[in-house]
């Protein structure tokens, strides 16, 4: 998935179109949301994905990625399925706990002998919200009644929570229309007045994809400027233009600066790994 177009890497760093195309940006637009995906060991889109793992006789385990944004299915010692909505997690470390009402009170020991099937990312809300109108249960292809469509789309990704204490992510799998959203999937219920709100990648992490890429540009216009004359002569006229890399040479070094900024403040989602 792209998070960042060329129209924005070309006005973070001056770049026109005679200068770098629209594919060598492209290609940079791959590479830095690639890297960017390794660094901070998350998604920045809700993805699914299945851990088999050991259990471990406790009543909790954690995922391998994080934040966890919904658990989908859950099977303990080989064959003992979970439903769902008797699981609680915690979105930020990953952490995965069986219920009350859990159909088993541990993570049977074994190996290989645990499977859970999550969705998980770093994302934000956006300032598109709305509220349900009506309380929602579990199942595939939900209606969700809500008091207003307006900023919500086909294939938006939206997370819902309210004062039950219930939180989980589900994506809108058909036009809204009147006052409902139809999502893919909720395993848990949730109570009438809960929040509806479309999420995104967080703001600050587009912005670095975005510096990277500038960064490339720049460093592509300095190698590009070689071809240019610095200066010449015709005749008794004679024309110094300079260097013409040097606005590039600045943009680039102001772009590093801001980079190492915000590479101080960004830090790795952690690995949680119980042997």
């Amino acid at each position: 998935m792209t998070y960042i177009t060329i129209t924005e890497v070309r006005a973070i760093v001056g770049a026109q179109a005679d200068l770098i195309s629209d594919d060598e940006i492209t290609q940079y637009i791959t590479e830095v949301e690639a890297e960017m995906v390794r660094w901070i060991n998350t998604a920045f889109v809700p993805t699914v994905k299945i851990d088999i793992v050991d259990g471990n006789s406790t009543g909790r385990m954690f995922v391998k990625k994080n934040p966890i944004l919904s658990v989908r299915a859950l099977t303990v010692n080989t064959t003992s399925l979970i439903t769902p909505s008797n699981v609680n997690w915690t979105k930020a470390s990953g952490k995965i706990r069986l219920g009350v009402n859990a159909e088993a009170a541990t993570f049977t020991s074994g190996q290989q002998n645990t499977y859970v099937k999550y969705l998980y990312g770093m994302l934000e809300e956006s300032t598109t919200n709305t509220d349900t109108t009506a309380a929602v249960a579990v199942g595939t292809t939900v209606t969700v009644p809500v008091t207003a469509i307006t900023g919500l789309a086909k294939d938006d990704w939206v997370e819902i929570y309210g004062m039950d204490g219930k939180r989980e992510t589900a994506q809108i799998t058909a036009a809204p229309a009147g006052t409902n959203i139809v999502v893919d999937q909720l395993v848990q219920a949730h109570a009438i007045g809960s929040i509806v709100v479309k999420i995104q990648i967080p703001q600050h992490i587009k912005k670095y994809m975005l510096i990277e890429a500038g960064i490339c540009c720049g460093i592509n216009a300095i190698g590009a400027t070689y071809t240019f004359n610095a200066s010449y002569q015709l005749g008794d006229l004679q024309v110094t233009k300079g260097v013409p890399y040097t606005h590039w040479r600045e943009s680039v070094e102001k772009l590093l600066k801001e980079r190492k900024m915000r590479q101080s403040r960004i830090r790795p989602r952690p690995s949680i790994m119980v042997d």
